[in-house]
């Protein structure tokens, strides 16, 4: 891994040791130019033979993942690059991870959830933005219309990975405050997430930790400190998320992006206070069965002191007050949610059955409750 400011002018040396010649180069539409990175292409066209490609959706779509399929077969990149936001590192691993999907049959692999099991290129990610984590993660999401498909396998993972806090520093404040959110969520759920074991909640907090105090002063200033502690803190969180896995505010947020136009990481922050309040407060008996009350007790107690909170209550309100100092709507209301139709809309947009990860548990009804106090 390449990381500090600066790391992204290593990255033609870092392609010239994985012997590239053909090079498949996913950006940003506006990214790329904006944070810095584009002053790297005249030092990587002069070692390989470059195409880039940057037109496609914000949220990874199945139409754009197959127009990514025929161009890289038409190239046949012995490295395929990305540099931008998650949505971006995400096409990137399905566009290397399904090399060998034909095009005309992208949807049909990604309903049936085929594992990316092999590639022929070597991969290579950098972010410019902190939030997602997708550079340290083995799964992406990808659409068919408004449905969310999670691909995971091993040829998601990237050979290398280059981490310039230079490069997260040109979005918007909004950009900033949305991608932060989501990697201190996701620093959160991975920590109570039924999948987590002690190497993911060693990431977590730690980056939990350095998420939080960095996070003010990156959407203010997005000074030199606090950029790397987000590029810091976002990283691993998402180490911690590629064993964990995240958990219901995560399967709520999806549904709330595609059909409100909300960022992803504003879409998981709306839920994820009304989640604190009920996982610091559940009773042993709402909780999943095997899960632990003691473990998961522990958990909580290290989320509210994070948190700086006594309680589930006073971390609910923790949490919208950091929303608010961000610039961040706190309810549903405010990014256009209607009434309980759409409340029951959102709830049934998430397999219940596939919030096993999460350790408390929720049927339909408890998700649209939840949603209500959020509204």
């Amino acid at each position: 891994m390449a990381y500090g400011p600066g790391a992204i002018t290593r990255l033609p040396a870092i392609l010239r040791d994985l012997g590239a010649q053909r090079v498949l180069l996913l950006t940003g539409r506006g990214s790329f130019e904006a944070s810095g990175a584009s002053a790297v292409m005249p030092a990587l066209e002069a070692h390989a033979r470059v195409e880039r490609w940057a037109d496609f959706a914000t949220n990874t779509d199945s139409a754009d993942l197959a127009v990514g399929l025929d161009l890289n077969r038409r190239l046949s990149p012995d490295v395929i690059v990305a540099i931008g936001g998650g949505s971006v590192l995400d096409m990137a691993k399905l566009v290397a991870g399904y090399h060998d999907v034909e095009p005309a049959g992208t949807v049909a692999a990604v309903e049936a959830g085929r594992p990316a099991a092999s590639r022929a290129a070597r991969l290579v990610l950098a972010p410019t933005t902190s939030g997602s984590g997708a550079e340290a993660t083995h799964f992406a999401v990808v659409y068919v219309g408004e449905a969310k498909h999670s691909i995971a396998g091993p040829a998601m993972r990237a050979d290398a990975v280059v981490l310039d806090p230079t490069l997260t520093r040109s979005g918007s404040a909004y950009q900033r405050a949305t991608s932060g959110v989501d990697a201190v969520s996701q620093a959160i759920e991975s920590l109570w997430a039924t999948g987590a074991t002690a190497a993911s909640r060693r990431f977590a907090r730690r980056g939990l930790g350095l998420a939080l105090r960095s996070i003010e002063g990156f959407v203010a200033d997005a000074d030199d400190r606090s950029a790397r502690g987000m590029t810091l803190g976002s990283h691993l969180a998402g180490r911690a998320i590629d064993v964990s896995k995240t958990t219901a505010a995560h399967a709520l947020s999806y549904a709330i992006t595609k059909r409100y136009g909300v960022s992803h990481g504003h879409a998981v922050a709306l839920t994820l206070g009304a989640f604190l309040a009920d996982h610091a407060d559940a009773r042993p008996s709402a909780l999943q069965p095997g899960v632990d009350p003691a473990e998961h007790a522990g958990a909580m107690g290290e989320i509210l002191a994070a948190l700086d909170a006594a309680d589930g209550l006073a971390a609910h309100a923790r949490w919208h007050a950091l929303l608010e100092r961000l610039g961040l709507d706190t309810r549903l209301r405010d990014v256009g949610v209607g009434g309980q139709e759409e409340l029951a809309a959102l709830a049934g947009s998430v397999n219940v059955e596939r919030l096993g990860n999460n350790p408390v548990a929720y049927d339909r009804d408890g998700l649209v409750r939840l949603l209500a106090r959020v509204r």
